[in-house]
């Protein structure tokens, strides 16, 4: 069961209207996320990337590049924290911990606690 902050959020994007067939001003959108996250970012195209859906046309870069290094870096961080916190919990249970905290549920929730 979803809580209701993702439950909503999912409903506001769905009523959202499809994306323009080609972005004009990627630079509006890098300089709102750098303002939220109160980061600037060094390289700009790779945070334009990561913004980029793989449905956008006339476009080779997209997300799903950096998704799949982020997934392992994000694996790699949870999983060392549980090894380092949890000394004495077994390989079984640190490997069921690992998929409970890096779930899209999990992560939207953090989102949304945390203004994103």
């Amino acid at each position: 069961m979803q809580p209701p902050e993702v439950c909503a959020m999912v409903t506001d994007a769905n009523r959202l209207p499809p994306p323009e067939e080609e972005i004009t001003n990627t630079a509006t959108s890098v300089q709102a996320v750098e303002e939220l996250l109160k980061y600037r970012f060094k390289n700009t195209k790779l945070l334009e990337e990561a913004l980029t859906h793989s449905s956008c046309p006339n476009l080779i870069t997209n997300y799903q590049r950096l998704a799949f290094v982020g997934d392992a870096a994000l694996g790699l961080a949870i999983s060392s924290y549980f090894f380092m916190t949890y000394p004495d919990v077994d390989c079984g249970k640190l490997t069921d911990l690992r998929p409970a905290n890096v779930s899209t549920e999990k992560l939207a929730r953090v989102a949304v606690r945390h203004g994103l």
